[in-house]
Parts: structure tokens; C-alpha cells; sequence
């Protein structure tokens, strides 16, 4: 089995001794001859060949860094003639770096060099090869996985998203509050580059105080005010009139508008009626999450309340949120109160209580 690489760390399937993050051991000084970077996690792949260019090409080795830095598309550019290239010793400088691109479009007749290679590889030379999926079963691969030389990093499940988050901020020498790191997990979603980039930019929007909090990524983070209104359709959902107030009155409280969350709230209440019709008719969780227009990792948000919310509690809620809609619009009875009267109602509909639509 190759390497494979989940949240950071490395670990090898059926029982096998687990391996360390390779860029630890890079920026360690331990770099290995040979380097074969695939997955479906482009940042980590990036992130490890950052670190090689580093560790060859960085300090005193960057004055000939141009003499010993070759890079390959191997669309273009055969395997061997790379091969070759990794055997031509360095100028002036310890280490060579030759990166190869699109390993995984060769064609198994051309990996033959690429299997003598590993055998006898150039330890002047680091030859890193990278792709998006390669064919364990080829000989060369298994060749490179023998040697430690395989190296695969897989997309982060949904559980594992906020642990990554809280990992990562520490390794940048920031403090980060459990909600505000499940804020940000939840509105960036399982991609590494995304979350490591607002990751950046509240890093420097907290500056000296080194301390991220659920309100720094509410102000910052445009997607957690989305995620705010999933979060109120969810505790509505639930029946939670307690939680489902508390929410309304941090979203006041962060200077979001009442008639703006009227008409979030409208607009979820559709996709939940939409997701519970699909439910009845046993479509997947793929088809429900494409025909209501909602990235798969946020998609319990719909159905939570889609099934536990009868159609006559929808359609009380449609009422409901009209009639509101008209209220914010002509009274002047202040939005805040006509919205969390609102929301005060649509929960308690959702308890499955009898009541009829009146006025908000």
C-alpha cells in the first residue's frame, strides 16, 4: 500500500505502521531520492513540493538554483528523457531538484525506466514525480511503494474538517474557539487550500492578538452568515424555540438585517419543502444535494428539518413568512421583534402544534 495522507498525518491500511507527514521529515532535512506525489488533495501535494524546493533549492543553493531546477510535462517530455535528466549531477550546489507533471498519463510500456531507476536512484538528485491518480498495480508504482517512495494524500471527510482546521491554526501560532473553528469548517467545507486561505486572512485580520473567534469569522467569512440562517432553519426544524431565538438574536447582534433574514429563511424554507419531496421519492443524497443547489457537506441542514417537518407545518411556514414579508415592508413595528416572533412561531409549527397563520 502506498503512503496515504489524511488530516496531515500519514498512515498505511490493513494494520500497518504509521508514517509521518513527509514535509515534517523534509523540513527535518531528511529528503528521499525519489518522490511520487498523487491524490485528491492538490494543497497537501503543493504544500510537499514547496517543501522539497526549499530544502534543495533554498539557502545557500539559491544563487544556482536556475542551473539545477528542471521541470517536466510529461504530455510532452517522455519519462525516460526525465529519468535522465535526474541522473545528471548538480552545478555547484549538493542537490538537484527535476519535477516531473502528469505521472499518471503514462502509459504503463513507458514506466519502465521509472522501475530501474528506483532501484538505483541519483542521491545527488530529488526526482519528484506528481499526478492525480496513479495504477497501483503497474510494476514501477509497486516498485516506488516498496522503497517508501509512493505518496498519496486524499480529501478530508467531513468528521475529520475541524480537527484539520484547529490543527492547522496552531501550526501558524493561532489560538482558535471551538465554535469558531466549526463556523469555519463548516462554511468553507473539506478543501485544504480553501480553509488554509481563510485560515491566512484571519491570521491577519486578528493580527497581534493571535486569537480566532467565532465573530471574527462571522465579520470576515461572508459564507458563515449562510451558515447562520442554516443553522436557525435547523433549531426551527428541531422545534427548538430556545436555540432557534438564540441564534436570530447573534445574527442581530452581528448587524444582519430583518428583512435580509426573512428572506433567507424564505428561501431555505423552499429547498427544505423540495428536499422533502425528493425524499419521498427515495432520490440519493447526490440528486437531493444538486436539485436544491447546496454543497453535500451542508445537506443534513435540509433534511433534518425536512423530516421532521410535516407538509402542513411548510406550508403554515410559507404563510407565515408572507405575512411577515408585508409586516416589515408597511409597519412600523420594529423588524427584530416582527422577526423573532417570527421564528417563535415557525418552531413551535414545527412541533407538530395546531395553530393558524396570523398576521407576524
Amino acid at each position: 500500500m502506498p503512503l496515504v495522507y489524511n488530516n496531515g498525518v500519514a498512515f498505511v491500511s490493513r494494520g500497518a505502521k504509521t508514517a509521518e507527514d513527509p514535509v515534517v521529515a523534509i523540513e527535518r532535512g531528511e529528503v528521499a531520492p525519489i518522490y511520487c506525489l498523487y491524490g485528491a488533495e492538490r494543497y497537501q501535494v503543493d504544500r510537499c513540493l514547496a517543501a522539497l524546493r526549499e530544502a534543495v533549492l533554498g539557502g545557500k543553493a539559491a544563487a544556482f538554483a536556475a542551473f539545477n531546477h528542471d521541470v517536466f510535462d510529461l504530455k510532452e517530455t517522455s519519462l525516460a528523457a526525465v529519468v535522465d535528466s535526474a541522473r545528471t549531477l548538480p552545478m555547484m550546489a549538493e542537490r538537484r531538484l527535476v519535477v516531473g507533471k502528469g505521472i499518471d498519463g503514462v502509459k504503463a510500456d513507458d514506466l519502465a525506466p521509472l522501475a530501474a531507476y528506483a532501484g538505483d536512484p541519483n542521491p545527488s538528485t530529488c526526482l519528484v514525480l506528481v499526478g492525480e491518480k496513479v495504477d497501483t498495480r503497474f510494476k514501477a508504482f509497486q516498485v516506488l511503494r516498496k522503497a517508501g517512495y509512493l505518496h498519496e494524500f486524499t480529501a478530508l471527510r467531513d468528521r475529520e474538517v475541524v480537527g484539520w482546521v484547529v490543527k492547522e491554526a496552531r501550526t501558524r501560532k493561532l489560538a482558535i474557539s471551538p465554535d469558531a473553528a466549526s463556523a469555519l469548517a463548516e462554511s468553507a467545507g473539506p478543501e485544504m487550500a480553501r480553509l488554509a486561505g481563510a485560515l491566512e486572512q484571519l491570521a491577519l485580520y486578528v493580527g497581534d492578538r493571535a486569537s480566532i473567534t467565532i465573530a471574527d469569522v462571522e465579520a470576515l467569512i461572508p459564507e458563515t452568515r449562510q451558515r447562520s440562517v442554516f443553522e436557525l432553519t435547523k433549531a426551527i426544524g428541531e422545534g427548538d424555540v430556545g436555540r432557534a431565538l438564540r441564534i436570530l438574536t447573534n445574527m442581530f447582534r452581528n448587524r444582519e438585517p430583518a428583512l435580509r433574514v426573512q428572506f433567507m429563511l424564505a428561501r431555505q424554507l423552499r429547498q427544505i419543502w423540495r428536499a422533502k419531496e425528493l425524499l419521498a421519492e427515495d432520490a440519493s443524497r447526490e440528486e437531493i444535494a444538486s436539485a436544491i443547489g447546496v454543497p453535500p457537506f451542508f445537506l443534513d441542514d435540509f433534511l433534518v428539518p425536512a423530516r421532521r417537518m410535516s407538509r402542513q407545518a411548510l406550508a403554515r411556514g410559507f404563510e407565515r413568512l408572507y405575512q411577515a414579508d408585508k409586516a416589515l415592508k408597511s409597519s412600523r413595528i420594529d423588524g427584530e421583534i416582527l422577526l423573532s416572533r417570527l421564528v417563535e412561531q415557525l418552531a413551535v409549527d414545527a412541533q407538530g402544534r395546531p395553530g393558524r397563520p396570523r398576521a407576524a
